[in-house]
Formats: structure tokens, sequence, C-alpha cells
């Protein structure tokens, strides 16, 4: 996993820094995202590369975010199971605020990525594709989504839970215009 650092990504739990987005970055998070794709394999309806950190010269937390589609078919068992012979630790379902949550970590209190488990054929699912695709074609999306995640980061320091909630209006609104 040292090409996941080796591309700028990582950042310490607990921590809340904002980085423009190199295409560096997003290529490791292409080629995470292939090796989870390949790793559940039979078991997820997709995976894909989503959030600010897979859109280039956006600010972002240095943190690569994946979206697994999950079906009401398939047990989560088998997700949790290969997701942990690979290193990835599950956190719980978030429900709403990101589904079932894993992290990936090169060492203690240090994440390089997240998985959110969501149902494929959901609104999260949706909305993560759908704020993704709008960021990579809209300048002034990602204007707008920068300049909030900037005070954002201003005012709450390092917290990760007041910084992720305060960007849920944005992210709203930017859904809404897509």
């Amino acid at each position: 996993m040292q090409w996941l650092t080796d591309a700028g990504l990582g950042l310490d739990d607990q921590t809340v820094r904002l980085e423009r987005t190199t295409q560096a970055a997003v290529d490791a998070g292409a080629r995470l995202r292939d090796d989870v794709a390949d790793l559940l394999a039979g078991v997820v309806a997709g995976v894909e590369q989503v959030g600010s950190s897979s859109v280039v010269d956006l600010l972002a937390k240095p943190i690569v975010d994946l979206a697994v589609g999950l079906t009401a078919a398939q047990p989560l068992a088998p997700v949790c199971e290969r997701l942990k012979s690979a290193g990835w630790v599950y956190r719980g379902d978030a429900g709403a605020q990101g589904g079932h949550v894993f992290v990936l970590r090169v060492r203690p209190g240090h994440r390089v990525a997240h998985i959110h488990g969501v149902d494929h054929d959901g609104d999260q699912w949706r909305n993560y594709l759908r704020l993704r695709d709008l960021l990579r074609r809209s300048s002034d999306a990602r204007a707008r989504y920068a300049a909030v995640k900037q005070r954002l980061a201003a005012q709450v320091g390092d917290d990760r839970v007041a910084y992720t909630d305060g960007k849920s209006d944005v992210v709203a609104a930017l859904l809404a215009s897509a």
C-alpha cells in the first residue's frame, strides 16, 4: 500500500487537512477501486471512486473514498470477510451518513481510504455518483464546494464530525442543481 502514500494520500485520525487533489492521487484511488472491485467480485453490484479526492484540483482531505454497491440478495458477511482479509476495518453502519463504513490504514491512526457500502439501487449510491460527476464537469460547483470546505476547516479545526456535518447543506444544494 506504499503506492497510496507515495501519491500523497493519508491523514491522521481526528485531523482535518485540505489539499488540492492531484492526478497522482486520483490515479491511486482508481487503482484501489480496481483492487477492491477484484476483491469483491461476485458479492457486490459495483465499486466506484467518489468524493472530492476523485476530482483533480478540488480541495479534499487526502483520503480515497469508494462507494460499494450492495444488493439485498447478497449478505454483508462475505463483503466484510473479504475486506477484512485485505486489511480493511469495519467501523459499523452509519446509515444515511455513509452506509457501512470500512477504513484502510497504512499505520495505526493514519487512514488512506474509506469504503461506503450502500444500496446499489438507492439514493446514496446515485448521489455519490451524481455529486462526483457534477464536480468533475462544473468549475462553478467545484468553487462553491471548495469555499464551504475551506470555511468549515477554518471554523471547526480538527472536528471531523462537525466538518462532515457542515457540508450537508452545500452537498444537498449541489445535488439539487445536478
